[in-house]
């Protein structure tokens, strides 16, 4: 029987909000083989190895070096000032996050997360959605805008929508639906990051974006897997790599739903922290950052010797579920 709207927000039937959602993520969600144990941290593996917890929480065997590669590079800054015209029609697709571990999916441009976007500050932004899917959906971006191009109203199956927006404030934004339940279209693939750059280019650097998404695919409102860029355990087997002594950009983002925060932490070496990327000016210059929901952070840093430096959030149930990386400095 299909869901009604009503049955969502636990207006009828006796189905509350909780069970709602809960039936509503069911829904989406194929039947997933029981969660085994989590082996001991002794199964941390070195890239290309089996698993950084066991195999369970790698990427499917027919993912490859640099499968993720468009997710992680982000498009170079825009030397011409002009307007940035895209389109992204959002699709049902389904995604295995992780081996064995496949959810059924909405993906702005067929990606999840979304198309990373880049604009320098001031530049005018249209973008053309076309909603393919069978549900009601939109696009909300974080940042400075003016309100009638917030992206609240909903873009209905087979119609489409444009968003016209002047970029800003500079600094790092991310975008997603804003079609409740926000939890299930959040953590059903809908968001991505936004670049917008300063007037004056930051200096020159190795740039790499990392969105952390979780994904609950039992439909228990608990999520069971975390990934950067969507396919858990993908930065353990295929590390991102650097050169020795240059400068590291990350671009890092939170749209985990369902827990209360995030974080990222870089073993054996320290980083300067651009809270939102809104300022020129290092904020703190630490080794570990934590996020609520949407926050983020640009970091900077270099790496002094070759090796394998760790990443991960310090919230240990994700790093075993998926979230954990490395980068090797070459």
């Amino acid at each position: 029987m299909p869901l009604r709207r009503r049955d969502l927000f636990g207006f009828g039937g006796g189905l509350g909000v909780a069970a709602g959602v809960s039936a509503a993520t069911k829904w989406l969600t194929g039947t997933q083989p029981e969660t085994p144990a989590l082996t001991d941290s002794a199964d941390c593996a070195t890239p290309g190895g089996t698993g950084p917890y066991g195999d369970r929480f790698m990427p499917p065997d027919e993912i490859t070096a640099g499968y993720l590669d468009a997710r992680h590079t982000p498009p170079p800054r825009r030397e011409t000032r002009n307007a940035l015209s895209v389109t992204w029609p959002i699709i049902e697709t389904s995604l295995e996050v992780a081996r064995g571990q496949r959810l059924n999916t909405w993906a702005y441009n067929g990606t999840v997360p979304g198309p990373v976007l880049r604009a320098t500050v001031g530049d005018e932004i249209r973008i053309q959605v076309d909603n393919r899917t069978s549900r009601p959906h939109n696009l909300h971006f974080h940042g400075s805008h003016a309100v009638n191009a917030d992206g609240l109203e909903r873009i209905a199956p087979g119609l489409s929508r444009d968003y016209v927006f002047t970029a800003g404030p500079f600094g790092l934004h991310p975008y997603h639906c804003h079609v409740p339940p926000y939890a299930w279209h959040i953590g059903r693939g809908m968001y991505g990051a936004f670049i917008v750059d300063p007037p004056q280019p930051r200096p020159a650097a190795h740039e790499f974006v990392l969105v952390l998404g979780g994904f609950d695919t039992d439909g228990d409102g608990v999520n069971d897997v975390y990934a950067w860029n969507g396919i858990a355990g993908y930065y353990a087997r295929y590390p991102l790599k650097v050169p020795v002594g240059e400068r590291v950009r990350l671009y890092l983002v939170n749209m985990v739903e369902l827990d209360a925060m995030a974080g990222f932490h870089l073993h054996a070496q320290t980083f300067d922290l651009y809270r939102s990327g809104t300022s020129l000016t290092p904020h703190e210059h630490t080794d570990i950052v934590t996020f609520g929901p949407a926050e983020r952070a640009i970091v900077e840093f270099t790496l002094p010797q070759r090796g394998r430096y760790m990443f991960h959030p310090h919230q240990s149930r994700m790093t075993e579920r998926g979230a954990m990386g490395f980068i090797v400095a070459v």
